[in-house]
C-alpha cells in the first residue's frame, strides 16, 4: 500500500483500510498474537545503515526507550551498539520472546523489558528520563498525538524522537505484494485485520507530518536503499508475522492460505529466491530549542 505509513516489511501493510483518525485499539495486546516466535526467526533486521545512523543520534552510553518494541528486532541492535534500552510492548508474548532472544544474542544486561501500552507512557511508574527514544515499525498502530506528547515528559532536553520503517512512503512494493493481497482476500475476505477480531484503523496523517506537528518539530529524515533476498520458506513463514495473516487471525485457514502463497509464487519464481530492493526511512524529531 503506498500510503504515508508505508513503512513495513515486504506485505506487512493493510492494501487499503476505511480511513479514521488515530489508532486506537482496545486489546492492543491481542494485535499481534501468536506472532511471537515467527517474529524472531522470519522477520529481518534492520539495514545496518538505519542502526548506525540511530547510534549516532546521541553519545554512548545513551539511555532509550523502545515504543512498540515487538520481541526487540531493533532493540537488541542497539543494544549491542552501546545503549541503554528500556523495552515497552503490550504483548506479554513478545517480551518473553525478546528476553529469550536477547539472552542468546548475550545483551540481557542491556535491556529493561515492559509491558506496557504506549497510550499510557506516562502512568509507567519511575521510567525516568530518556536521551531519546525510537518507534520501529510500530507507530500506525498507536495513537501517535498521544504517544508523542507523553515523550515530551520522558525525554530530555536535547533529546530525539526517531520514527523508523523498513519501507518509506511511496516506495514501490514487490511484484509479489499484491497476489499475496489477494490470497488474503480470497481466505479472509476485503477487510483488514488488527489481529483475530479487530479491522485496522489506517491513519489519516503520514508519520512526518505528525512529527512536525509534535513538540519535537525540528526534523529530519534518513532514507537509505537496500536489497533483500528471500527464499519461498521465508515469504510464507513472514507471514505469520503479520497482525493481519498470523496464525491467531487465520485460525483453521491457515494450512489453506500458505499452501496457496507456496503454490502460487513457485509457479511464478520457481528458483525460489524473491529479491527486493527496498528502502527504510528515518523520520528524527527534535525540539527547536535542541542544538
Amino acid at each position: 500500500m503506498n500510503d504515508p505509513t508505508n513503512s513495513m516489511e515486504p506485505t506487512e501493510d493493510p492494501k487499503e483500510p476505511a480511513t479514521r483518525n488515530e489508532a486506537v485499539y482496545a486489546n492492543p495486546a491481542e494485535i499481534f498474537a501468536s506472532c511471537g516466535k515467527p517474529y524472531v526467526t522470519f522477520r529481518r533486521r534492520h539495514d545496518p545503515t538505519v542502526v548506525d545512523y540511530l547510534t549516532h543520534l546521541a553519545p554512548t552510553p545513551a539511555r532509550v526507550l523502545d515504543l512498540g518494541c515487538g520481541p526487540g528486532t531493533l532493540a537488541l541492535d542497539l543494544a549491542e551498539s552501546g545503549m541503554r534500552i528500556t523495552a515497552v510492548d503490550a504483548s506479554q508474548e513478545m517480551l518473553n520472546e525478546g528476553r529469550t532472544w536477547a539472552k542468546r544474542r548475550g545483551v540481557s544486561h542491556a535491556i529493561e523489558w515492559r509491558c506496557a501500552d504506549a497510550a499510557t507512557l506516562g502512568q509507567v511508574d519511575r521510567l525516568g528520563t530518556f536521551d531519546g527514544a525510537v518507534i520501529a515499525d510500530a507507530f500506525h498502530w498507536l495513537d501517535r498525538p498521544r504517544v508523542l506528547r507523553a515523550l515530551d515528559t520522558v525525554v530530555r532536553p536535547g533529546g530525539f524522537v526517531a520514527v523508523v520503517g523498513y519501507r518509506a512512503p511511496q516506495t514501490q512494493r514487490e511484484w509479489w505484494h499484491p497476489l499475496l493481497v489477494k490470497l488474503r482476500e480470497k481466505h479472509l475476505g476485503a477487510a483488514d485485520l488488527a489481529g483475530p477480531s479487530t479491522p485496522y484503523i489506517r491513519p489519516e496523517v503520514g508519520h512526518e507530518a505528525m512529527v512536525r506537528a509534535s513538540p519535537f518539530n525540528r526534523v529530519s529524515v534518513l532514507r537509505a536503499d537496500y536489497r533483500r533476498v528471500y527464499t519461498l520458506d521465508e515469504l510464507v513463514g513472514l507471514q505469520r508475522t503479520f497482525a493481519y495473516s498470523s496464525s491467531a487471525t487465520l485460525g483453521e485457514r491457515q494450512e489453506a492460505f500458505e499452501a496457496d502463497v507456496r503454490s502460487t509464487l513457485s509457479v511464478l519464481q520457481p528458483n525460489g529466491l524473491f529479491a527486493a530492493t527496498l528502502q527504510a526511512a528515518v523520520i528524527v524529531g527534535r525540539r527547536p530549542e535542541s542544538r
